[in-house]
């Protein structure tokens, strides 16, 4: 008698899904899933101009969060990735040529997503 209740009790807590609460699970494997960080086209700019550069972070079709760390010109700046989405505002040196901004994407705390990097470049001509 005592295991059939025992059983009815169970039944009942897996319908009614609480038997979720009692696992304090997060994510299952962290640091598996790949990301493709895009690459955006070459802008080209005046010296001495400020610009903005938008990088998406493309994992399927999830939405993708953390941070963008991006290196410009002997600089380095933080930019929160929101929704897959990272917004760079920097300004051209004014030295002219091809210019290399390179990009390190850390997934949030506790992600299921990897690191990723990638390049983009400005072109500064007058």
């Amino acid at each position: 008698m005592k295991k059939i209740l025992i059983a009815f009790v169970a039944s009942i807590a897996l319908v009614l899904g609480t038997g979720a609460f009692v696992s304090g699970a997060s994510a299952a494997y962290p640091g598996t899933v790949p990301v493709k960080p895009s690459t955006p086209p070459t802008k080209t700019v005046e010296p001495g101009d400020t610009f903005k550069l938008t990088i998406k972070i493309k994992a399927g079709n999830s939405k993708v969060n953390g941070t963008l760390t991006v290196k410009f010109n002997g600089k380095t700046y933080k930019v929160k990735v929101k929704n897959g989405v990272a917004k760079f505002k920097g300004k051209a040196p004014k030295s002219t040529g091809t210019k290399t901004i390179k990009y390190t994407f850390k997934p949030a705390k506790g992600s299921v997503f990897k690191k990723a990097s990638g390049k983009a470049k400005v072109k500064v001509k007058k």
